[in-house]
């Protein structure tokens, strides 16, 4: 429906006329084309801003962003050492192995909750300043881009310090990463309306979070049959992980066809996601202002 004021003598009448479904999602693609170049500036001052209150008066500073992929690493590493776990790593170095699941895995983790508590530290802001309101997600998905730049660039150093070549295919495993972030972005915006009226939905996204790190691919390789591959193939993100690990290290199981299905429809999922953030929002705006 929508509704159109006029004025007739003293009085103001209100005409409400029906509207086609499809016009809402219409209107709101053309006010986030729009105001794509404001709401851009916008978010990249949120960041700066951002990152600089986290991080100015921290002792170890930008080194928070690479503790948590190195300690779940070295954790992983000390134990099939000592021979606690034994776990397969496709003929690769299993301290590489590990590591590049993990960030892989952290760029999905990232991408959910970014996206998820985009609104956590706006919420008194929204029914009081007019602005793009997508400039609190950009600005989250900026956050997370830092942190797989970090990340990618800690691969690198452990590449090398492993004594492998760094080569070119180097690139496709940044493809991956940024994949992952996508794929989580999408989840997480997708979920963002309902989640920032009930907080029981982000906490249970968590709770999944922590039990999919086992679920999925990132400290062993997927296994060659059984129910448990049956398992990891249905996750959206072992395609995303085992490809990007076999391209970063050349040996180990890719599924390019899979990886490209997840990433396009992850893209038109965030896309969607964004539309409903949008058409939701005033509903939001009123309900976290009230």
């Amino acid at each position: 429906m929508s509704e159109s004021f006029h004025n007739d003598g003293s009085l103001r009448i209100r005409v409400t006329t029906p509207q086609q479904a499809r016009a809402p999602f219409r209107r709101v693609f053309r006010e986030l084309t729009a105001n794509a170049g404001h709401a851009s500036v916008l978010a990249w001052s949120l960041f700066r801003r951002d990152i600089s209150a986290e991080h100015r008066q921290s002792l170890l500073g930008y080194f928070w962003l690479l503790l948590p992929p190195v300690a779940s690493t070295l954790v992983w590493v000390f134990l099939t050492s000592q021979q606690v776990i034994t776990l397969d790593s496709a003929g690769v170095a299993y301290p590489l192995f590990a590591l590049s699941g993990t960030v892989l895995w952290t760029a999905f983790n990232s991408g959910v909750m970014a996206t998820l508590n985009a609104l956590s530290g706006a919420r008194m802001l929204l029914p009081k300043v007019n602005f793009p309101h997508e400039a609190l997600v950009y600005s989250a998905l900026l956050k997370t881009g830092l942190e797989m730049l970090i990340a990618a660039l800690l691969v690198g150093a452990a590449i090398l310090l492993l004594g492998y070549e760094l080569r070119p295919a180097f690139a496709l495993f940044c493809l991956a990463l940024l994949m992952n972030t996508i794929v989580g972005a999408a989840v997480g915006l997708v979920a963002l309306p309902v989640s920032s009226l009930y907080p029981d939905i982000s906490k249970g996204i968590q709770f999944i979070l922590r039990f999919g790190f086992f679920l999925t691919p990132v400290i062993y390789a997927v296994p060659a049959s059984g129910p448990a591959r049956t398992l990891m193939l249905a996750n959206p993100v072992t395609p995303i992980i085992t490809t990007g690990r076999a391209w970063l290290t050349g040996s180990g199981e890719a599924m390019p066809a899979a990886f490209a299905i997840v990433s396009i429809s992850s893209l038109g999922a965030m896309i969607g996601g964004l539309i409903l953030f949008k058409i939701a929002l005033p509903f939001l705006t009123e309900r976290l202002g009230s």
